[in-house]
């Protein structure tokens, strides 16, 4: 994942902050989960912004993340919302004191949401997901619709390609679920067959408008694919308008 920095754009307010480019698909809530803080915090690095529109190319400071430990023979993770070291281990099966040894700089008990950390022993190139190769005709739609991304999930996993020329015959690294458990205030639901933004929301006494706030990552269509894991909140918030 590359973060932009060019302090001729944004002055940040101290050494803790770093600029960051908006790029396409971001929202205030998304920018806010990757590094680590939420909206309120977000708002106070970016007192303007309470003014003005979030756009595209727009430089803003976020919290920095840690630098990136030397992952030599291993790949780099990301950490995610909820990630432990003990967790990790057991999802690649590694010695909890291997991860350890391979970031020895990191807190195991305060990781930060958007830091990197090695994971040793894994190959490069496409760690944690799945290589495809790209069939004649197959446009940029089918690809995301396919594995259920978004763009800047394929770009931050394949920052050579380029989606305005699809050649047939490009091998892509498909990432993981980019799953994020809920919140206190909130309990999990999957989607079955059948459900959709409306179903859900109805049977749940929620307008889709306070749905789709509890879940700021999904969109409308994730709605109507079975298995898609969508937070429902306890206490709704939000604009109460359909």
């Amino acid at each position: 994942m590359i973060y932009r920095q060019d302090q001729n754009q944004v002055q940040c307010p101290n050494r803790s902050t770093m600029p960051y480019e908006v790029r396409p698909g971001d929202t205030l809530n998304s920018i806010a989960t990757r590094f680590g803080t939420n909206l309120v915090g977000l708002l106070e690095l970016n007192p303007t912004l309470r003014l003005r529109t979030l756009t595209e190319g727009m430089t803003i400071c976020v919290p920095r993340v840690p630098v990136s430990p030397p992952c030599i023979g291993g790949a780099y993770y990301t950490i995610r919302e909820g990630d432990s070291f003990y967790a990790i281990a057991q999802r690649y099966n590694l010695p909890l004191n291997l991860l350890l040894e391979a970031n020895p700089e990191a807190n195991p008990y305060d990781l930060k949401v958007g830091q990197e950390i090695c994971i040793p022993n894994v190959p490069e190139g496409c760690p944690f997901g799945t290589v495809v190769t790209i069939a004649q005709g197959t446009r940029l739609s089918d690809i995301l619709i396919g594995y259920n991304l978004s763009l800047n999930e394929l770009i931050d996993s394949n920052p050579d390609f380029n989606f305005n020329v699809i050649v047939p015959g490009t091998e892509l690294c498909i990432p993981p679920e980019n799953y994020q458990p809920c919140s206190q205030n909130s309990t999990e639901y999957v989607i079955k067959t059948g459900d959709s933004l409306s179903t859900v929301s109805t049977s749940n006494n929620l307008t889709p408008s306070q749905l789709l706030i509890a879940n700021p990552n999904l969109r409308p269509a994730n709605f109507l694919i079975v298995g898609t894991r969508v937070c429902i909140p306890t206490v709704p918030s939000g604009n109460n308008n359909a």
